[in-house]
């Protein structure tokens, strides 16, 4: 009786897992703010729709990469190109350009 109680409670120690938050990395961005950006933005206009770019490349004072996601394509990522603190250029890496 004590074996099988030992190796119920073994077995039970796989099924119970501790909670897992899950933890997002960066800013997603949504198609209702995507729609929102448009050329002539102020860096700060671009930063309070869509939050801090997740990366900058290796010019962060022209250039802001987001995560994008859709049901349709998944995964994308959301250029914003900057010139004189204005939005310059707005295109996907799936080459949807926004106008």
């Amino acid at each position: 009786m004590l074996l099988c109680s030992f190796t119920l409670a073994l077995s039970a120690c796989g099924l119970l897992k501790p909670y897992e938050a899950e933890l997002g990395q960066g800013n997603s961005v949504k198609s209702d703010q995507l729609e929102q950006i448009e050329i002539g933005l102020t860096k700060e206009q671009v930063a309070f729709i869509l939050g801090t770019p997740m990366l900058s490349g290796l010019d962060p004072e022209h250039r802001w990469i987001y995560t994008t996601f859709s049901e349709d394509n998944g995964y994308a990522s959301l250029v914003i190109e900057f010139a004189d603190g204005l939005v310059s250029n707005i295109n996907t890496s799936d080459n949807l350009i926004v106008e």
